[in-house]
């Protein structure tokens, strides 16, 4: 005979198999879908999905609007000149299976490795200018080409540049 000990434990591992079985995508969120560690699937909508228990793993990703408040820099104009910088950049995940094989699927790794992409054109497209320039004249200028050049190397981080702005320019 079956006792109600046996029945309430299957009961509970079956619960539990059902449970892990299944995942919710908000929709503030991306995710891919590992097996094993290769990445499986990437382009899940939000609402409820299914995976294999203990064989599949879900990680999920933030796709709202991150931002990159970089700390103040000193650069060097075409005068010879130091100022010092302070900017930011906007981004978002586009492409969550490049993000997760070039990032590691965190946001402050791809935070560095944006920063350092951004912090050697800022300092090309400032070396190029004159102090007038920086401070009033091509200011517009200088975002809109830090802009393009940065989206092109963030594609490979499998992320989406928004805005690039340079907050402050001052003497040191």
């Amino acid at each position: 005979m079956i006792n109600t000990k046996t029945i309430l434990i299957v009961a509970v591992l079956l619960l539990i198999l059902a449970a892990s079985s299944v995942f919710q995508i908000q929709e503030t969120e991306t995710a891919i879908k590992l097996q094993l560690g290769k990445v499986q699937r990437a382009d899940y909508e939000p609402g409820l999905h299914l995976k294999f228990p203990f064989v599949e793993q879900v990680l999920k990703f933030d796709k709202r609007v991150q931002t990159l408040d970089s700390a103040s820099e000193l650069y060097l104009t075409n005068e010879k000149k130091n100022v010092v910088v302070d900017s930011f950049v906007k981004w978002r995940i586009s492409d969550p299976q490049r993000f997760y094989t070039s990032a590691g699927g965190s946001p402050l790794r791809a935070n560095d490795r944006l920063s350092v992409v951004v912090q050697k054109r800022l300092k090309d497209e400032i070396g190029k200018r004159t102090l007038q320039q920086v401070v009033s004249g091509e200011r517009g200028a200088i975002m809109d080409t830090l802009q393009t050049t940065a989206r092109d190397q963030a594609t490979d981080l499998g992320i989406e540049i928004i805005d690039v702005r340079i907050k402050r320019v001052d003497l040191p």
